[in-house]
């Protein structure tokens, strides 16, 4: 039996008991995960886009400035940066546009009347999208450092742990997104209005020591900023898991506060 119907299965039969709650779970994530990589489009994509971002970008050959003052190849500055964008984009692009179908269709309202409680599916496609990633983290990392030569000196596994961290908060608001979304066509624009201050002002790709004060002041609160300078710590000044625990907690901030809110609208709609 295939894991689409082994949940089809789960939501048709069955009490409302632990059992159809776990075992709907564990159908919903290797169901998604398998859509996944049978498409190959989305994974080529998703998988390659940060190995074609530092590609193009490690070609202008540029420099950066530690905070500590240290000059280094921007291609050591330029790979933390991308692990986060790269967090980033898979927490919302493949949370956001699959969920509102899901929503425009009505697929999660009738699963409210199925036996699999609506947050085992949820549940499954959260899971799924962190496993995913995680896997880009890795393919970021282990292109930046064993093909293009770049220079980490952190601690690679709380690295990770920071990244999947910042993947869960983008999550949360790509849920938040979708519950605020009347339909898939509210996405689009949403998601800009995101992306756009993310990409610019959180330090992932350009330096924010040339920021007005204001704009600087404004955009510390960015997901993505506390994302990018939490990563940048670890790999470039190999700062430990206390030094970081501001921008820690900015995430969580974010993730929580997002997940709240998107609990509170879902119930009101």
């Amino acid at each position: 039996m295939s894991s689409a119907a082994a949940v089809r299965e789960e939501m048709a039969t069955g009490r409302r008991t632990a059992r159809p709650a776990w075992s709907g779970f564990i159908a919903t994530t290797i169901n998604q995960l398998q859509s996944f990589y049978r498409e190959p489009q989305a994974l080529a994509f998703t998988i390659g886009q940060p190995f074609i971002l530092l590609l193009i970008l490690n070609a202008f050959n540029l420099s950066a400035t530690l905070p500590n003052g240290e000059k280094v190849d921007y291609l050591d500055r330029l790979l933390p940066g991308m692990i986060a964008f790269s967090g980033m984009g898979v927490g919302l692009n493949s949370i956001m546009f699959p969920l509102a179908r899901y929503k425009e269709r009505g697929t999660l309202r009738r699963i409210r009347a199925t036996p699999m409680p609506t947050m085992s599916f949820l549940g499954g496609v959260i899971v799924s999208r962190l496993v995913i990633a995680f896997a880009v983290t890795v393919v970021t990392w282990a292109s930046g450092v064993f093909v293009f030569g770049a220079n980490v000196h952190g601690n690679i596994l709380l690295m990770f742990a920071v990244a999947e961290l910042g993947a869960g908060a983008f999550i949360a608001v790509g849920l938040l997104l979708v519950a605020f979304a009347k339909s898939e066509d509210d996405l689009p624009p949403l998601f800009i209005l995101v992306l756009m201050p993310s990409l610019l002002f959180s330090g992932a790709f350009i330096s924010r020591a040339g920021l007005p004060e204001w704009l600087r002041w404004v955009t510390n609160g960015l997901p993505l900023t506390f994302l990018t300078n939490a990563i940048q710590d670890i790999a470039n000044l190999g700062k430990g898991f206390t030094e970081i625990q501001g921008d820690l907690l900015g995430l969580l901030a974010w993730g929580i506060g997002a997940s709240l809110l998107c609990g509170w609208r879902f119930k009101m709609s």
